[in-house]
């Protein structure tokens, strides 16, 4: 009888899955538009836990009061006039914080763009103006990889270096590609893996890229911006990274290039004025700047007891899952990771279900990269990682903020494995 109440259990929450993923797809706009309250929020049956902080960690009233200041000052920061003067202190005030946060970058090294992905598509876009070889991983993230395969394509050079086990870069691998690749050389290696959180050692790749005079050194640094103190230039940093707001609870939408000083080879890909020393043309957006800057003021005057406190949380959910569920594998457990990124592999569990399941208990999480999350394929990077594809599909992403609560971890370890127990978890 336990056997069928199981089974029974198990089918009707699979349904269930199903249908939650059904109606997120079929929604209409115009249901959407009537779920709005009267203070502008999309109204939901119960409060959220967000564990997909990686793929957008929600601004905080500091950022929004700077947004919303911002647009009260509809100047251009280009026009020549008082309110155009206005509108470039903000804009250089915000550009003073986001340098803040890196090491070895003056403000007016910082590019900003529409986010990290514009960012990235810059940089391999200079390899092709350059006629330069593209050298990546396996794992970036694909607004590296899809631009990469593209040129590939097109007929340039692109060299793809693998991964280990714990998907760190082979370190012999790269530095045998860096040596024997002809001429000019754009490298670009993640700063940290937005899947599973996996830091790759970016100072020793700076050491081995510094053996040559013809590499530009760029590191995508999305997910570990704001979360340790990055360097630039020098012996142990990239020459450009890339960032983006959103990731540290400032506003979609936004993001930067930052460069060490003197650094000239980058090419543009946007072209007309000469707005942000004419790597970026078009006018800034001065509300998603403000409120970048803002996000930057906030971590920096925070920053290690906001990393302290996503570790606690991270390492309290991984604990409490575990305990309960002794089958589960932590991805890239063995090296060193970001501070709030847990990548958890259930054998036996379809993790897009379960990530639907647990969508209707109120906890989101992801299966991986929101910008392919969607899509029904196994993790690239855990395949890279020579995860098979079942356990591939098995993962799910959790990725926590500094928002976070203890009580919200408790709460999801609960739900997670009340899910898991009902879906065919296996020991």
């Amino acid at each position: 009888m336990g056997q069928l109440a199981s089974e029974k259990s198990k089918v009707t929450l699979a349904e269930k899955a199903v249908t939650v993923a059904d109606d997120r797809r079929n929604v209409s706009s115009q249901e959407l538009r009537e779920r709005w309250d009267a203070n502008g929020f999309l109204s939901a049956p119960s409060p959220r836990i967000n564990l997909d902080a990686n793929a957008n960690a929600a601004p905080t009233p500091k950022v929004v009061a700077a947004v919303v200041r911002a647009l009260h000052n509809s100047a251009n920061p280009s026009s020549a006039h008082a309110a155009g003067d206005e509108a470039r202190v903000q804009l250089e005030k915000a550009r003073d914080a986001v340098s803040a946060l890196c090491r070895g970058v003056y403000p007016e090294n910082v590019i900003f763009t529409s986010g990290c992905t514009e960012a990235n598509n810059l940089v391999v876009a200079t390899a092709k103006a350059l006629g330069a070889t593209l050298i990546t991983t396996a794992v970036e993230h694909p607004s590296v990889l899809r631009p990469a395969y593209e040129l590939r394509a097109a007929g340039y050079d692109v060299r793809i270096v693998p991964v280990d086990a714990e998907g760190c870069v082979e370190l012999p691998r790269l530095q045998e590609e860096l040596q024997i690749a002809p001429g000019l050389i754009v490298l670009s290696v993640q700063t940290a893996n937005s899947e599973t959180g996996v830091l790759q050692p970016i100072g020793e790749i700076a050491a081995v890229a510094a053996e040559r005079k013809d590499v530009l050194f760029h590191s995508d640094a999305a997910q570990g911006f704001g979360k340790f103190e990055l360097p630039l230039g020098g012996p142990d940093g990239p020459d450009v990274v890339t960032v983006s707001a959103h990731k540290l609870h400032g506003p979609t939408g936004v993001g930067a290039l930052l460069m060490r000083g003197g650094e000239d080879r980058l090419r543009p890909l946007l072209v007309g004025g000469d707005q942000e020393r004419g790597l970026r043309a078009g006018t800034q957006s001065l509300p998603l700047i403000a409120g970048f800057g803002a996000a930057c003021e906030e971590r920096l005057a925070h920053l290690s007891s906001h990393v302290a406190h996503m570790v606690l949380l991270r390492d309290r959910l991984e604990a409490g899952v575990l305990a309960a569920l002794p089958g589960v594998t932590v991805s890239g457990v063995g090296g060193p990771r970001l501070p709030n990124t847990s990548n958890l592999r259930f054998p036996g569990v379809e993790a897009m279900a379960l990530v639907a399941l647990l969508d209707a208990e109120g906890v989101l999480a992801s299966q991986g990269s929101a910008c392919h999350s969607r899509r029904p394929e196994p993790s690239p990077v855990l395949m890279a990682m020579g995860i098979s594809e079942a356990d591939a599909f098995s993962a799910v992403r959790f990725s926590v903020s500094p928002l976070n609560t203890a009580a919200e971890i408790d709460a999801a370890i609960s739900i997670i494995v009340q899910a898991c127990q009902s879906s065919g978890f296996r020991t």
